[in-house]
C-alpha cells in the first residue's frame, strides 16, 4: 500500500529544511517569508535493517525497501485559507495524504526571518486555524451540494447534511476534526470530503542544535500540545539533518557520535508516521528479490498478499511463514523448517509485525 505524508507549518518553520534532510533533495530553502512558490514531493525509501539481516542469509538480485511519499507545501500564513489560486493548490496536494506532520519552529535563527517572536503555542494554534478554515470551505460546499437531495427526502442525503453541519458547526469554533469521536457511518461521510482536519497529525519541534534532546521550553509546549490533541510528537534539529544526510558514512558517523546521535531522524519520523496510522511491514524474500511491504495492523494473509499483486488476494491459499529473528537464529530458511519454525497458515492468519511470508495463490 502507499502511504503519503503532506507537511505543514508557518513560513519558515523549517519545513523545506526536513524535506531536504528526509529526502536527500534540493528544495528551496528560503529564509524570507513567502519566497517558497511550488509545492516539493518525493518518494522516500524507508530505512530498515531487517532487509539487511534478510539479506545476510538470502542471496538475492536486489533489495526493495518499502517507500513513502513526502509532500511539502509552502507555509500557510494567517489569511492563507481564504486565499484563492496557488494557495488552495497547495492545500490541494496534501488532501489526499494519509498522515499530517505540522513542523513547529522552536529554533532561532537570525538569518531565517521572522517579524515576531518565536512562540510555538501561538504559531500551533495559527496554524490550526488555517486549516479548519480551508475545511470549512469544503464543508459549506458539500452541504450546499446535498441539499436538495435532502429535501427530497433522500435518507442518504439526509444523513450527510446531518454529519456535515455538525462539521461545519465545529470548524466555526476553530476545531480539528480528527479530536471528535465520530462513529464509522460519520467517519464514512467525512472520509469523502478529504478534510485536512481528519487526518491524523505528528508535530514535529524543530529545535536549535543546543536542544536536541527536546528540553527546552519551546519543544516542551509543542509536547504538551500535542498531548491535550491526543496526538504524538517528535524533536529533531531540521539545519542539523540537512547537514548529516550530505555527508560521507565515515564523516556522518563520526558528527553522529559527538552529538550522540543514534541514526537519522528519518527513520523516527517514519516510525513514528508508522505508528501514527497503525501500520506494520512484512517481507518478501528469494533469489529474485528481498522486499518489504507495507500493511495495517490487523490485515490477514490474503489482504498481505492483495499488496503484492490484486490478483492474489482472491487467489489465496496459503502462507508459509516465519520472522526475521527466526532467520538470525537458524540461519536458513531450510533450518527454520527442520527445526519446526516454519508456520503453514490459512486465510484467516493476522499478519505479524517482521513476518517474512511465501503465499502460495491460485492464479
Amino acid at each position: 500500500m502507499g502511504v503519503a505524508c503532506g507537511i505543514v507549518g508557518l513560513p519558515n518553520s523549517g519545513k523545506s529544511t526536513l524535506f531536504n534532510a528526509f529526502t536527500a533533495s534540493r528544495a528551496d530553502r528560503a529564509v524570507y517569508p513567502f519566497s517558497t512558490t511550488e509545492a516539493n514531493e518525493a518518494v522516500v525509501e524507508v530505512p530498515d535493517a531487517r532487509l539487511e539481516r534478510i539479506h545476510a542469509h538470502i542471496a538475492t538480485d536486489r533489495v526493495i525497501p518499502a517507500v513513502v511519499q513526502v509532500v511539502d507545501i509552502p507555509g500557510l500564513a494567517p489569511g492563507a485559507s481564504t486565499g484563492k489560486g496557488l494557495v488552495n493548490k497547495f492545500l490541494g496536494h496534501i488532501k489526499e495524504c494519509d498522515a499530517i506532520l505540522q513542523v513547529v519552529r522552536c529554533f532561532e535563527a537570525a538569518d531565517v526571518v521572522r517579524e515576531t517572536p518565536v512562540n510555538p503555542p501561538g504559531d500551533m494554534e495559527e496554524l490550526e486555524l488555517e486549516l479548519a478554515m480551508a475545511d470549512l470551505d469544503t464543508v459549506t460546499r458539500a452541504i450546499d451540494r446535498v441539499a436538495k437531495k435532502a429535501r427530497t427526502g433522500d435518507k442518504d442525503a439526509i444523513f450527510e447534511q446531518q454529519v456535515f453541519t455538525r462539521a461545519k458547526e465545529l470548524l466555526e469554533d476553530g476545531t480539528q476534526l480528527r479530536t471528535i469521536d465520530w462513529n464509522d457511518r460519520e467517519r464514512a461521510a467525512l472520509r469523502n470530503l478529504f478534510l485536512i482536519t481528519t487526518k491524523p497529525m505528528l508535530y514535529v519541534a524543530n529545535v536549535d542544535q543546543d536542544d536536541l534532546g527536546g528540553e527546552s521550553e519551546r519543544a516542551q509546549a509543542v509536547r504538551a500540545h500535542a498531548a491535550a490533541m491526543g496526538a504524538e510528537w517528535l524533536h529533531l534539529c531540521g539545519d542539523l539533518e540537512c547537514e548529516l544526510v550530505g555527508m560521507e558514512p565515515e564523516e556522518r558517523a563520526e558528527f553522529m557520535g559527538e552529538f550522540g546521535l543514534q541514526e537519522l531522524s528519518l527513520g523516527r519520523l517514519i516510525a513514528a508516521t508508522y505508528a501514527l496510522l497503525g501500520l506494520q511491514t512484512f517481507f518478501t524474500a528469494g533469489e529474485k528479490e528481498i522486499r518489504a511491504w507495507t500493511i495495517r495492523r490487523g490485515d490477514t494473509g490474503p489482504i498481505a498478499a492483495g499488496v503484492i499483486h490484486t490478483d492474489f488476494e482472491k487467489g489465496y491459499v496459503r502462507a508459509e511463514v516465519y520472522s526475521v529473528d527466526d532467520l538470525d537464529e537458524y540461519g536458513s530458511e531450510a533450518a527454520i523448517k527442520a527445526a519446526g519454525k516454519l508456520r503453514v497458515e490459512g486465510r484467516g492468519y493476522v499478519m505479524r509485525e517482521s513476518d517474512v511470508a511465501h503465499f502460495l495463490v491460485n492464479r
